[in-house]
Order: C-alpha cells, then sequence, then structure tokens
C-alpha cells in the first residue's frame, strides 16, 4: 500500500470543549478495509460470521448494486486495557433494511424507539400530503397546507435527534444538539454515519481508539462522487461537528 495515496484523508473535529481540533489517523485501518473490501467481493454478503451457513438474504450486498444505491463501511482500530488490537466494523445507516448484525457496532439508538416515532408522525404527515394533492397548487390553501406539513416535519425530526446521545472518551454523554458545533441546523442522517457509531461503541466501551478510515461499497453514485472501494475523509456537514466532542479525551487514555 502506498502511503501517500490516502494522506489526504481526515477524520477530524473541533471540540467547544477544550478549544482544540481533535483527531485519528487513518493508515492502519486503512488496511483492514482492504481486508473487508475482499470479504464483500467473495461473499457478496456483510454477514461476517458462519457465511455459509446464513440464509438471511437481507445480508447481501446486491442491494448495493441497485437504484438504492451503495453505502459507507467504516473500520476503527483500537487497543483494550491490557494493549490488544481490537477491530470494529460499521456500515452507514441501516443495510436493507436491518439496523443491527452480528459484528458490527450497533446504532446509537433504539430501532423501535425510532420507529414508533416516524410510525406516529407518518399519522400527521400522509393525511397532510394527501391533502395536499387535491389542492390548487400555490393557492392559499394549498401554501397554507405545505407549511403546516413543514412544521409537523420538524418537529418530528426533532423528537428523533433526541433519541441520540454521544459518549466521550472522558465519559461525558450530550445530545446530538448539544454535542453538534455548527448551529445552522442537524442534517437529517447526523448520527448514522460510520464514524459516529464506531466512536461511540469504543467510549462505552472503554475502547481506546488507534486509526479510523471508511470507504465506499456498491453502485457508482447518481453524481459519480462516490466510487466503489475509494476512501473518503469524514463528512462536513453531519460528521466533523459531532466529532469534535466525540473525541474528546482519547489522548488522556
Amino acid at each position: 500500500m502506498n502511503k501517500n495515496v490516502h494522506q489526504d484523508l481526515s477524520y477530524s473535529g473541533f471540540c467547544q470543549t477544550c478549544n482544540k481540533t481533535h483527531s485519528l489517523p487513518s493508515e492502519k485501518a486503512i488496511a483492514y478495509c482492504y481486508d473487508l473490501m475482499a470479504q464483500l467481493r467473495a461473499h457478496c454478503s456483510i454477514a461476517l460470521f458462519d457465511q455459509k451457513e446464513n440464509t438471511d438474504l437481507r445480508l447481501t450486498t446486491a442491494n448495493l448494486y441497485s437504484s438504492q444505491g451503495g453505502e459507507m463501511f467504516g473500520i476503527l482500530v483500537c487497543e483494550d486495557a491490557n494493549g490488544n488490537e481490537v477491530i470494529l466494523r460499521a456500515f452507514s445507516s441501516t443495510h436493507n433494511g436491518l439496523w443491527n448484525i452480528e459484528g458490527w457496532v450497533p446504532h446509537l439508538v433504539s430501532e423501535n424507539d425510532f420507529m414508533q416515532i416516524v410510525e406516529k408522525g407518518n399519522l400527521k404527515i400522509h393525511p397532510l400530503t394527501n391533502l395536499i394533492q387535491t389542492l390548487e397548487k400555490n393557492s392559499d390553501d394549498w401554501k397554507l397546507k405545505v407549511e403546516e406539513r413543514k412544521s409537523v416535519s420538524r418537529k418530528i425530526h426533532a423528537e428523533l435527534f433526541e433519541l441520540y446521545e454521544v459518549t466521550n472518551f472522558k465519559k461525558e454523554k450530550r445530545s446530538l444538539a448539544d454535542a453538534f458545533t455548527n448551529k445552522n441546523g442537524i442534517p437529517n442522517g447526523t448520527g448514522d454515519c460510520c464514524a459516529p457509531k464506531l466512536l461511540n461503541y469504543a467510549a462505552i466501551n472503554n475502547l481506546k481508539p488507534i486509526s479510523i478510515a471508511e470507504f465506499y461499497w456498491g453502485r457508482t453514485s447518481p453524481s459519480g462522487d462516490k466510487i466503489e472501494g475509494k476512501f473518503y475523509s469524514s463528512c462536513t456537514d453531519k460528521c466533523q461537528p459531532l466529532l469534535g466532542f466525540m473525541m474528546c479525551g482519547i489522548k488522556d487514555l
């Protein structure tokens, strides 16, 4: 592996608590990412255990080449209290409808709690959508109901964000709203990417992060900015505003 190929990768964030930018290198994790890519290519599945016996078709990677598109995968290399190396793996958001899969770090929130809020919200959103479709576009009533739907949607997203709690390596816990440094609003999907999942799991389980890397797998994105097997830095809109707080305390371990 050419050490200079991935030197432009950045996994970092500014911490408002200590006024420092925290970061992790990627080189060591990249080597394990290549191993994971080889496994994905060979098995066409994200099942990491009992490959031959696992019959859950939802674990296939075939969906990543459909119109649904690919997803990000990440690896965090850690050390436990005895200095043993521990490899953590994550996939972004959900895989083919699955939230938590053996061998991968869990989602930050409970699927049941999340879906309860979504289903409750749909009872309000769907009737408004149906009503809007019957109204004359850009009429006063149409505009009124469109704004009402936006208001309901914002409240639902706020409820969902309240479910998320992130932990750093000083054992401090914060909600997304308190940990997020960009005050222009929290984008949908924040907290569901690989890096927050990996770091949160490591912090809760007393593991010291050493190296992190993320790559894309599946059909090239419509815009062409995501290509299978290519590594990407942590996203600037959803992850970097969280990573400063989440990485705080690593150097003190």
